[in-house]
């Protein structure tokens, strides 16, 4: 290609910030770092929480995307309407299980800022259950539109949704069937979540290093 003037590009999603969002994640990113050096177990013990939508017929690799131009194409990947998908939450209904556990009182929740998240209910009941909890008006402050600092978003759908797109999904049954199987096989693999939650702290640590 390069006898052709031609150069590679390859598609990027970039989550815009507001004006004041660098200086919220700056302060995020430097309770986590702190928080984190006083106790090692920090991260171990944050319960990240986050929602995806799965599509029966699966989705674009950008990794293996891209396009030979002479110029940047800039290119808008059109989405087909109406397939079939699951809204898939991950997190939900685990409080009454973590409860029983013995670190319970030491657990800290992260809490997504979307509407349905941010109801008074919601962070009533948050406040009853844990002494620390991150999120919009928590105990924590959750800088929004921080999807590079939430391992749901920056790691867990992108492995999940590559195993079962691999699998290739024929109905919503069927899909998900795959995603509660690779659940567990990702929740049963210890060494790989460990190593997922832990990258935090080297995110947040890129995150101050450019100024958020």
């Amino acid at each position: 290609m390069q006898d052709l003037n031609l150069k590679l590009y390859k598609p990027r999603l970039l989550q815009a910030l507001n004006e004041d969002d660098p200086d919220r994640r700056t302060e995020f990113c430097e309770w986590v770092l702190d928080s984190f050096e006083e106790d090692s177990t920090l991260l171990d013990r944050t319960l990240w929480t986050d929602e995806a939508i799965f599509k029966v017929n699966g989705r674009v690799n950008r990794h293996n995307c891209v396009y030979w131009s002479d110029t940047n194409p800039h290119l808008v990947i059109e989405q087909e309407l109406n397939v079939p998908q699951v809204v898939v939450w991950g997190g939900d209904n685990i409080i009454p299980q973590l409860e029983e556990h013995s670190s319970f009182q030491t657990m800290i929740w992260q809490q997504g800022g979307a509407p349905p998240h941010y109801g008074q209910i919601v962070r009533d009941y948050l406040d009853d259950t844990f002494l620390h909890w991150i999120g919009r008006r928590g105990t924590i402050e959750w800088p929004p539109r921080s999807p590079d600092l939430t391992l749901c978003d920056f790691s867990l759908w992108g492995i999940l949704k590559d195993r079962v797109y691999a699998q290739n999904p024929c109905n919503t049954n069927h899909l998900k069937s795959l995603i509660e199987q690779e659940f567990i096989s990702i929740n049963d693999d210890i060494e790989l979540c460990q190593k997922i939650c832990r990258s935090v702290a080297d995110r947040c640590q890129m995150c101050i290093n450019t100024e958020g």
